[in-house]
């Protein structure tokens, strides 16, 4: 164990453990940097520690279970969420103080001392000059948010879609802690309580308006998605079970949660009627329902007043700057609102047609309400992927303007975390990865739980060198939405293969081409992980596709990406085996 003064009278009386710039003070159980605190939740607090006090050693994860989650059943998402959580954490320190030694556990690289811990007029001074600000955690440590009545911290949200939020974490939270204390003899929640918001079903009578109760379940699950306690998962991971007859138990054992909401919309010409309820689906339970029935024009004032007696009811709370972030409002326009919806199947599963088509529906979106965020993010989306999936003449025009779009919907709502995204992508695209790095960071404090937020982090990470940290954050993203959009799928397949876990990157770029075929990207990860297997003729099969596809691709700029030459080296080692030579091909459109 690589720990100074272990064996003297200090340990024992050690209140403190110090490493690299930071202090674990156990006292007051919080993580201390030039004597400001780096705000973590207890079980991460608990990962940190444990691997502090075992500095210098590989910590396999069922360690880290018995020590942190002791008697409890989590899966490995939870371990995965607080190491990564603690990696932001540390910032630029992260990856390099904890290291991830593939499918077998952590190991932390610093030396450690042992302290005695602040006196108590230290920690008083130290207390008396924090500000009145919430620290949340970035890629470079820290920065602070203003907690102000007046300020916009949150994304769009109708006030129904808000006091169905509010309800249902109140209620999950509610049950979460009486549940987990029944595993646990310590008063904390043993970890992230899952929830699934199951498709809500229409009951207009009318099919083609299904997009609107599946745009108000997207709503619902991205409003929720912004409580940091809660794990909540895609539309994508339970689009699957529209319509679909299950039980609450098979539902809960299939998606791995201990919650559902379930609901349904009535819409009819001038009034909608919402009906809700939240299931325990380790036993089929009701555990809370409500009804609305609100005039359509109306579906985004609901009185103020019927969330606060919600809140009441519950005797329960929810600070301020979450009831902020979900009471926010879009837009005037419900016909805005409407035309955001019907464009949302784009950018889940982009074609040329539907993306094109997507763009006329945000205009008119836009020209109706010229104020509306999400419309102007959603746009900038439509322009990202364009040149992403090679379909535009002119990228750097393109990404040009989807970067103006983005800037644009920020102005208007600076929490829009679809913008941020869209940014940091572009970002990426022209390799300016602080900035990514830094929108990316903002989209993940709004909405933890956000899988393209995650996946673009991965992306990132990647094109960096952390290859394992860029898998694990990548596998997240899939945990939490199954079906990853072509980008982030491509890049976690292109991750594994830098690990050469060929299979792993082959199952990906398969599933990926399978999904959308014109995801010629992944054609060249597939032939490049064939070719390193030596599976001759699956390599070639795959090359004979990417040169009648596309004919113009370069080998020596794929990957020209890479900031570390080691990973490009070894792409270009695939491709080479594989028989893709530079000499035969022209210029690449898209640099990957």
């Amino acid at each position: 164990m690589n720990i100074r003064g272990a064996d003297s009278p200090t340990r024992a009386r050690a209140k403190q453990l110090r490493f690299d710039r930071y202090v674990l003070d156990l006292d007051r159980g919080c993580l201390l940097l030039d004597g400001s605190e780096i705000v973590l939740r207890p079980k991460t607090f608990a990962v940190l520690r444990y691997l502090v006090e075992n500095s210098g050693r590989l910590v396999a994860k069922d360690e880290l279970f018995a020590a942190v989650w002791p008697n409890i059943a989590i899966t490995d998402d939870v371990l995965v969420q607080s190491v990564g959580e603690l990696r932001r954490a540390l910032g630029e320190d992260g990856t390099r103080l904890i290291r991830t030694v593939p499918r077998r556990g952590y190991r932390f690289e610093s030396e450690v001392s042992f302290a005695a811990s602040t006196d108590q007029s230290s920690n008083a001074a130290l207390l008396s000059n924090a500000s009145p600000t919430l620290q949340q955690p970035t890629a470079g440590g820290t920065h602070e948010l203003p907690i102000s009545p007046t300020r916009n911290l949150a994304p769009p949200g109708r006030r129904l879609v808000a006091v169905l939020i509010v309800v249902l974490v109140l209620a999950a939270g509610a049950v979460g802690i009486a549940i987990q204390w029944k595993f646990s003899t310590s008063p904390e929640i043993a970890a992230k309580p899952a929830i699934a918001v199951l498709p809500w079903v229409n009951q207009s009578g009318d099919s083609t308006r299904d997009y609107f109760s599946d745009g108000l379940t997207q709503d619902i699950i991205s409003a929720l998605g912004r409580f940091s306690a809660l794990t909540v998962l895609s539309w994508n991971a339970v689009q699957p079970y529209k319509a679909k007859p299950a039980s609450p138990e098979e539902i809960g054992r299939a998606l791995a949660v201990s919650y559902l909401v379930e609901g349904s919309v009535r819409q009819t010409v001038d009034r909608i009627r919402v009906t809700a309820q939240l299931v325990d689906a380790r036993q089929g339970r009701v555990l809370w329902s409500a009804h609305f029935d609100e005039p359509l024009a109306d579906v985004f004032t609901l009185q103020d007043n019927i969330s606060a007696q919600i809140v009441s009811a519950m005797a329960l709370r929810v600070t301020q700057i979450e009831q902020r972030r979900v009471l926010a409002k879009p837009t005037e326009s419900l016909e805005a609102y409407d035309y955001v919806l019907r464009a949302r199947p784009a950018s889940q599963h982009p074609t040329r047609a539907n993306v094109a088509e997507a763009r006329t529906l945000l205009k008119r979106a836009i020209d109706l309400d010229p104020n509306y965020a999400a419309a102007y993010a959603a746009l900038a989306e439509t322009y990202y992927i364009a040149p992403a999936m090679g379909w535009a003449e002119s990228p750097a025009a393109f990404l040009s303007r989807g970067e103006e779009l983005a800037l644009k919907a920020l102005s208007l709502d600076d929490a829009d975390v679809r913008a941020h995204i869209v940014l940091s992508r572009i970002h990426v695209f022209h390799q300016r990865y602080k900035q990514a790095a830094a929108e990316i960071d903002r989209a993940i404090v709004i909405n933890p739980n956000d899988a393209q937020g995650l996946g673009g982090r991965g992306d990132i990470l990647m094109w960096l060198g952390e290859t394992d940290a860029a898998i694990e954050t990548l596998e997240l993203a899939q945990r939490i939405d199954p079906d990853l959009n072509t980008i982030d799928r491509f890049a976690l397949s292109l991750a594994y293969y830098l690990r050469r876990r060929y299979e792993a990157a082959i199952e990906q770029a398969e599933l990926n081409l399978r999904q959308n075929a014109n995801a010629s990207f992944s054609r060249i990860v597939l032939a490049a992980a064939y070719a390193q297997q030596d599976r001759a003729e699956d390599s070639a099969r795959v090359v004979e596709v990417i040169r009648r596809t596309d004919p113009t691709f370069d080998p020596k700029a794929f990957g020209t990406k890479f900031l570390n030459s080691v990973d490009l080296d070894h792409v270009r080692d695939g491709l080479r085996k594989a028989g893709l030579d530079a000499a035969e091909t022209g210029v690449l459109p898209l640099r990957n």
